[in-house]
């Protein structure tokens, strides 16, 4: 599959989106729908992290500005409606208004990172701010 989801770990507060080989925004986003399933039973707050490292496109598909505003989207009860994404070609951040590398959307924001470490520094932030 060129989009699977998983648990970042055991506490299950992190769901990842992990892009492998050639990709579109509809493998993306059928992974996201698969993934409601095993959001259903959870009842704590679950971040969303969007890793695209492993993607073998040289450019982003059409469509990013509205497709990245569905990262983290509420879609089950448990989602907090903020997601990182690690990987994005600058490029891609470059075409989009961002505001401290973050990008507001309806459900929240989604925060672009660059390396492991400040993405290790977001999800422990966002892991001491649980949502209301």
């Amino acid at each position: 599959m060129p989009f699977r989801y998983a648990w970042k770990d055991p506490s299950k507060r992190v769901i990842c989106y992990i892009a492998e080989g050639d990709w579109n925004w509809k493998d993306y986003h059928h992974a996201a729908r698969a993934s409601a399933f095993t959001l259903s039973g959870v009842e704590h707050p679950v971040d969303c992290l969007i890793d695209l490292r492993r993607s073998a496109r040289r450019t982003l598909p059409a469509g990013l500005a509205a497709h990245v505003r569905s990262f983290g989207k509420k879609m089950q009860a448990c989602l907090t409606g903020r997601a990182v994404v690690i990987g994005m070609p600058k490029e891609g951040t470059d075409s989009l208004l961002l505001d401290d590398d973050t990008l507001s959307t309806s459900d929240g924001a989604v925060r672009f990172v660059a390396d492991d470490a400040e993405l290790e520094g977001v999800l422990r932030a966002w892991a001491a701010d649980p949502p209301a």
